[in-house]
């Protein structure tokens, strides 16, 4: 699944609750019925804001990390040459385990 993909999955989710409770307008009937008719694409919304989406954020900043530490190594030679980044098989199993957690939603 890309990224830009997941993104729009995710604004088109978004848009789809605002729109329901927006048209719930006050109603607690209408407002417990979509609720319970979107269950699913809201419980997927709540787990990115979970404890998944602190893992796949800290996994992320670590990767950035050892690239920008690859980059500021390599100095004027990565823009020249452009620059290859090896990961650990720790950092490899972190990035299989967001990738999976994505997958899921």
């Amino acid at each position: 699944m890309k990224v830009a993909t997941l993104e729009t999955d995710i604004l088109n989710v978004a848009k789809k609750v605002k729109e329901g409770l927006e048209a719930a307008e006050g109603d607690a009937v209408k407002v417990a019925a979509f609720l319970e008719n979107n269950s699913t694409e809201i419980t997927s919304l709540a787990s990115l804001a979970g404890p998944g989406a602190a893992k796949a954020t800290q996994t992320g900043l670590g990767i950035l990390n050892t690239v920008i530490a690859a980059v500021k190594g390599a100095g004027d030679a990565a823009s020249a040459n452009g620059l290859s980044v090896s990961f650990d098989s720790a950092e490899i199993a972190e990035v299989k385990a967001v990738i999976a957690a994505i997958e899921k939603l």
